[in-house]
């Protein structure tokens, strides 16, 4: 009965062996996947997006109206013009987001009316009490990248104001997105 025993106990330890030994060959196979395929790629996709996201981005959200539940359409458009569009989406429907490049007459009316100085005035704080969100309006929410500088501006809780010029000339952006002229 004892050489029964013992042939269970080598075995146990013979498993033991070969999982100590399967989780180091494991371990040095993804620290070599890591050096050479994960890290140089998100290096390369790094300083992309660290050269793009310090001079301009703007995004944009509407919020308010009428709809009930879904997702409020959105935009980010980056300095060279390359936009990401993403329209209503009605609660439990999948829409796609539509990318392209946003016409370069538009792109520069609307960097030349974000400049740092309008971008700041327009993100200070303020307390209204007549957000078109409030009676089924839209209101509308930005973040905006200035020589690595972050602004929100928001029609209803900063200096954003709806009928400013400001206002006027990213309705423009909007407008574009939803009919493509």
């Amino acid at each position: 009965m004892s050489g029964h025993h013992k042939v269970e106990r080598d075995a146990t330890i013979q498993d033991i062996l070969i999982m100590i030994v399967t989780f180091v060959v494991a371990l040095f196979a993804g620290f070599y996947l890591y050096l050479t395929a994960f890290a140089p790629q998100f290096e390369e996709l790094t300083g992309q997006t660290e050269e793009i996201y310090e001079d301009f981005v703007l995004e944009g959200t509407q919020y308010g109206g009428d709809r009930m539940g879904g997702t409020a359409p959105s935009f980010q458009v980056l300095e060279n013009g390359t936009y990401r569009y993403l329209p209503y989406t009605p609660e439990g429907a999948v829409v796609d987001a539509r990318e392209g490049t946003v016409p370069r007459s538009l792109l520069n009316e609307v960097k030349s009316g974000l400049t740092e100085d309008a971008v700041a005035t327009a993100a200070s704080i303020v307390t209204r009490g007549d957000c078109m969100s409030y009676v089924d309006g839209l209101d509308y929410n930005y973040s905006v990248t200035l020589n690595g500088e972050n602004y929100t501006l928001d029609t209803c809780t900063t200096n954003l104001k709806v009928e400013g010029a400001l206002s006027i000339t990213l309705d423009k952006l909007w407008n574009y997105f939803a009919t493509g002229e």
